[in-house]
């Protein structure tokens, strides 16, 4: 059990606002940035540990161990990072070099999609209800961006 003294704010429409947006940041900036495509999984695995900082974040923000817990998983995170996106990409050592430190890059957008949603409803009174709203539909958005859906039955048959 997690003792409550632990925990910070824990505000689930923050994760769930700046974990589409992440997504999509994490595809345009590797696709486009990098000019990389990987498979799904790839882009799907690296977003959802970026979205598994909020556990660390929000319920162990107050524990005296929170220190230790936050660099270890900084850590893992950046090797999993190198691991899943960097090794298999294709490029000079200095394209490489940058995607490595796009991890940080990634964080930091995280952070701030999340700090959206927070400062929306904090400072302007915006109901969590409507960033939600938002993510779902951005959700949607990714499934009918990313997904089979809108590929031409032609290019579709073509794969197979």
């Amino acid at each position: 059990m997690i003792d409550p003294d632990w925990m910070g704010r824990v505000n689930f429409y923050e994760l769930v606002f700046g974990t589409f947006l992440s997504y999509f940041f994490l595809v345009l900036m590797w696709e486009q940035f990098f000019n990389t495509k990987f498979e799904e999984w790839r882009y799907i695995i690296i977003t959802f540990l970026g979205a598994s900082f909020f556990l660390v974040n929000h319920y162990f923000q107050n524990a005296p161990f929170y220190l230790w817990l936050i660099c270890g998983y900084s850590l893992v995170f950046f090797i999993l990072y190198y691991i899943i996106g960097v090794i298999p990409m294709q490029g000079s050592f200095l394209k490489k070099a940058l995607a490595t430190l796009s991890s940080i890059v990634f964080t930091i957008a995280f952070i701030l999609f999340e700090n959206i949603a927070r400062l929306g409803v904090d400072n302007y009174g915006i109901n969590e209800f409507w960033f939600m709203l938002i993510a779902y539909f951005g959700y949607l958005l990714i499934i009918l961006w990313r997904g089979e859906v809108f590929k031409p039955r032609f290019q579709q048959n073509k794969e197979l």
